[in-house]
C-alpha cells in the first residue's frame, strides 16, 4: 500500500484511538516578511484539469524552445517558451495521467494511473507509442541515451526504449507493506542512472544493462510499527562535484561519491522532497518533511541556517539560483529564500492550487504547476527593488 504523507499522518491519529477532536497541528500562516524583490511572471496559462498534488506528479517537459505538460485526463499540450502559446494540443485516450513528462530525443513521456508509459512526438503531438508496465508509473526520467526510465508503483524500474517502448531491462527492490506517495525521478548520467527506493537506499545503475554499479545505504527502518518505519528515498537528489545528497523520510541525509557510492558523511534528517544546490553559492538547501528549510554546507552537512516560518505548509524541494532559492506549497505561492541567512525575500501566488511538484528551472526562468491546471513562467532570480 502506498499513501500520501497526509494520509500516513491521519492513519497514525486514527490507530491511537485516544482523541475525540483534531490535535493535528495546522500549517504555518502565511508569513509576514520584508520584501527585497518583486517576482516577475512572464505568462501563465490554464493547461486543462488539474489533480490531487499526492497522485498527480506532472513535471513540466522543457526542450530548447517548448514546454511540453499534460493534464489529469490526457489532455498533453506544448508551449512555446518564450510566451506560453500553444504550438500542439492532443488528448490521449482512456488515461488518467500520474507522472510525467520526460523529454529528449524528439519525444515526450508521461505515465498513468493504468501502468502505461506513452510517448508523444514533440512536432506534432501525435502518440508514438504506448508500453503497459507492471503497474501504476509513478515517476519518469528525461529521455537521454535513446532510452527513458519509469519508476513504477510496485518497485520497479524500467528501460524503455525511446523509438519503440520495448523494454531494454528492469530493476527491481522490495517495496514495504506501507510507503510514502511518490518516487524520486531517475536520473540518468552519462552511461548510468541514479536511482532511490522506499527501502531507503540508493542504486547506481549502468545504463546500458541496468546492472547495479554499487548501492548505498541512506536509512534504516526502525521502531515497532509500520508507520515508524517509513524510511523512503523519494526526493530530488542533487549532484555536485563528484557527489549526490540523498535524504530519506525519518532517516538520514547522506552525501556519496558518485564513482563508488562511498559515504562521505551522513546526520540525522528527516525529508521526502529532496534539496538542491548552485555551484555559484555551493550552499546545500534541503526541505525537511516538516517543511523547514534548511541551509547545510555540503562539505561536511553542518547547519548554516534554518527557516522555520513554512512550517507544514507542504514546501516543496527547492531550486536554488545563485544566492537564492525558491520553494512552493500547498496554498500555490512561491517563496525566494536568500541563501546567505534563509530569510524570506519575496513571493508571489501564480495559481489558487498547490504547486504540485519542484518547479523547473531553464536559462533562468522558472516553470511551475499548480493543482489548478495552471503552468506558469517566472524569472528565476528576483532583484533589488
Amino acid at each position: 500500500m502506498r499513501l500520501g504523507l497526509v494520509s500516513a499522518l491521519v492513519l497514525s491519529l486514527a490507530a491511537c484511538g485516544l482523541w475525540s477532536r483534531d490535535t493535528t497541528e495546522p500549517p504555518a500562516p502565511l508569513p509576514e516578511f520584508t520584501a527585497v524583490g518583486t517576482p516577475t511572471t512572464l505568462w501563465s496559462r490554464s493547461i486543462g484539469r488539474g489533480g490531487d498534488r499526492f497522485l498527480w506528479q506532472m513535471r513540466p517537459g522543457v526542450t530548447e524552445d517548448l514546454i511540453v505538460v499534460a493534464d489529469v485526463r490526457g489532455r498533453v499540450t506544448a508551449l512555446e517558451l518564450d510566451s506560453g502559446s500553444a504550438r500542439w494540443d492532443t488528448r490521449l485516450d482512456d488515461v488518467q495521467v500520474a507522472a510525467g513528462m520526460g523529454v529528449g530525443d524528439d519525444i515526450a513521456v508521461l505515465g498513468t494511473l493504468e501502468g502505461l508509459a506513452i510517448a508523444v512526438n514533440l512536432d506534432d503531438g501525435d502518440e508514438i507509442w504506448r508500453t503497459q508496465l507492471s503497474s501504476e508509473v509513478v515517476a519518469v526520467s528525461a529521455v537521454a541515451g535513446g532510452q527513458v526510465i519509469a519508476r513504477t508503483n510496485d518497485g520497479r524500474l524500467h528501460a524503455l526504449d525511446a523509438a519503440s517502448g520495448s523494454t531494454r531491462w528492469t530493476a527491481l527492490r522490495t517495496t514495504p507493506a506501507l510507503s510514502l506517495r511518490g518516487a524520486q525521478v531517475p536520473q540518468i548520467l552519462p552511461g548510468r542512472v541514479l536511482a532511490s527506493f522506499d527501502t531507503g537506499r540508493l542504486l547506481m545503475l549502468g545504463a546500458g544493462r541496468g546492472n547495479v554499479l554499487w548501492e548505498a545505504t541512506v536509512g534504516v527502518p526502525s521502531g515497532r510499527s509500520e508507520l515508524e518505519r517509513l524510511i523512503d528515498a523519494d526526493g530530488y537528489i542533487p549532484v555536485h562535484r563528484g557527489a549526490a545528497f540523498a535524504a530519506t523520510y525519518q532517516g538520514r541525509l547522506v552525501a556519496v561519491t558518485l564513482d563508488s557510492g562511498d559515504t562521505i558523511w551522513s546526520r540525522e534528517f528527516s525529508s521526502y522532497q529532496g534539496g538542491d544546490i548552485d555551484p555559484e553559492s555551493a550552499v546545500l538547501v534541503m526541505t525537511a518533511a516538516d517543511s523547514h528549510i534548511w541551509g547545510l554546507d555540503p562539505r561536511n552537512g553542518g547547519d548554516l541556517w534554518q527557516q522555520r516560518d513554512l512550517r507544514l505548509r507542504g514546501v516543496t524541494a527547492p531550486v536554488a539560483v545563485g544566492d537564492q532559492a525558491v520553494v512552493g506549497d500547498y496554498q500555490g505561492y512561491l517563496h525566494w529564500l536568500s541563501l546567505d541567512d534563509g530569510s524570506i525575500m519575496a513571493r508571489t501566488r501564480p495559481g489558487s492550487g498547490a504547486i504540485v511538484t519542484r518547479p523547473v528551472l531553464n536559462d533562468g526562468v522558472l516553470y511551475v504547476i499548480s493543482a489548478d491546471g495552471r503552468v506558469s513562467a517566472i524569472r528565476a532570480r528576483v532583484d533589488d527593488d
